[in-house]
């Protein structure tokens, strides 16, 4: 709420000898995914990650709306109280009520993660661990029309809301700033979101599948199954 003619003149007082831009832009290596494998024995529950290459945040160099809203289609708990949901995963896994299924866009200055993570008995989460699998490929060979404007609304509602909070734009502004000079715009991204086509999606799910994925078992790893078994 402060005025802007006050802050020009704090801004003209105490920053009269920096530059306009920056002397040199911070260059630094592109993040590289790997991918890879990681299994711990544990008694007090069971968890299976299931990850591939994502999007980095809006304004790095390899932004892709496309995750939140492949994010969106695989879903996760229903948003809706006592409704079993209607997202790709929960309907591929019916047969287990009791497993939690989480699929999130993590978003970082250049790069990114989709990850899938599946929690519950040792044996829901085997037993379903290849749906994530299956329901990607189902992804990769085509979506309708309506799972895509429902994804899109969703993916764009939360990008809107996380990018609303002081920490998250602050967070997303520096970064943005200090690696490209570019500051974040939260109305840019719900401009990116609704631009997002089924084919860009289809790409996305396609080359989740062609990478290695980065699989994490926590649990019972008698019963976790490993990578090359999904």
């Amino acid at each position: 709420g402060v005025a802007h003619n006050e802050l020009n003149k704090w801004v003209n007082e105490f920053f009269t000898d920096i530059p306009s831009q920056p002397a040199s832009k911070l260059e630094s290596q592109a993040s590289k995914y790997y991918g890879g494998e990681e299994r711990i024995s544990h008694g007090s529950g069971n968890s299976l990650v299931i990850a591939f290459p994502g999007s980095s945040s809006p304004t790095g160099s390899s932004y892709k709306p496309e995750a939140a809203v492949l994010a969106a289609i695989l879903g996760g708990p229903s948003s809706i109280k006592w409704s079993a949901g209607s997202s790709k995963l929960l309907q591929a896994t019916q047969s287990a009520p009791n497993l939690k299924i989480q699929t999130k866009s993590d978003i970082f200055s250049d790069a990114g993660l989709l990850s899938v993570t599946l929690s519950g008995s040792a044996d829901d989460v085997a037993s379903n661990a290849k749906s994530v699998v299956d329901t990607l490929k189902a992804i990769a060979s085509g979506i309708s029309s309506e799972d895509l404007a429902k994804a899109k609304a969703l993916a764009k509602f939360k990008e809107l809301e996380y990018g609303q909070s002081t920490q998250a734009a602050i967070e997303l502004t520096g970064a943005g700033l200090v690696q490209g000079g570019k500051a974040y715009q939260i109305d840019e991204v719900g401009k990116a979101v609704d631009t997002v086509t089924a084919e860009k999606v289809q790409q996305l799910a396609k080359e989740a599948l062609e990478n290695r994925a980065s699989v994490s078992a926590v649990g019972d790893l008698y019963v976790l199954p490993y990578a090359e078994e999904i």
